[in-house]
């Protein structure tokens, strides 16, 4: 009896679905955050927005670089080079945007910790050999979500702000790049 209830928690999970909504309004998102890179000895903090127009379209705008995601084709426009990278995402690949948006067919989920006014689930990507946490407030909004790829690898993303609605980056993107390089085939 026990095992058949924790299937049935795992797969009702209200805050998971909390999350979902949060980050899939209708009216589209926007996220301030603070990204914490450690790759090895090297760490990275950058700044930057995050605009989800709907699942599988929006952009990461930071200092250096926008990345911008429509379907499934991926542009990253470098700002510093003036490069414009376009090519398709691979089927399969999960990365930090398929958590934002709640992509999460091949995640598995631990227990939720439920505290006073913050919630932190446990995450495994088994086919990617990934895992991570992801702390949210109790109507669903994320505040950390950190991703541990490999001995001394992961990345956080800290969100500083949170709101609904008009969204500016992601109908605006128009790069002037100096240099185009499609890798589609």
């Amino acid at each position: 009896m026990t095992l058949f209830t924790v299937v049935i928690w795992a797969q009702t999970n209200p805050w998971k679905d909390k999350f979902i909504a949060a980050m899939n309004d209708s009216n589209g998102v926007v996220i301030s955050v603070e990204i914490l890179q450690k790759q090895f000895e090297s760490s990275l903090v950058e700044r930057g927005i995050i605009e989800i127009f709907k699942e599988k379209h929006y952009v990461l705008d930071t200092a250096s670089e926008t990345v911008y995601v429509t379907g499934d084709t991926i542009q990253i426009w470098n700002k510093v080079s003036g490069q414009l990278i376009i090519d398709q995402i691979i089927e399969g690949d999960i990365s930090l945007f398929n958590l934002i948006t709640g992509d999460f067919k091949d995640v598995n989920f631990g227990t939720p910790i439920v505290g006073v006014s913050l919630v932190a689930m446990d995450f495994d990507i088994p086919m990617m050999g990934y895992r991570g946490k992801i702390t949210l407030s109790k109507k669903g909004q994320p505040k950390v979500i950190k991703i541990i790829y490999g001995p001394n690898q992961n990345v956080s993303l800290i969100v500083k702000k949170y709101r609904t609605g008009k969204l500016k980056l992601y109908h605006s993107f128009n790069p002037i790049a100096a240099e185009v390089i499609d890798l589609r085939e």
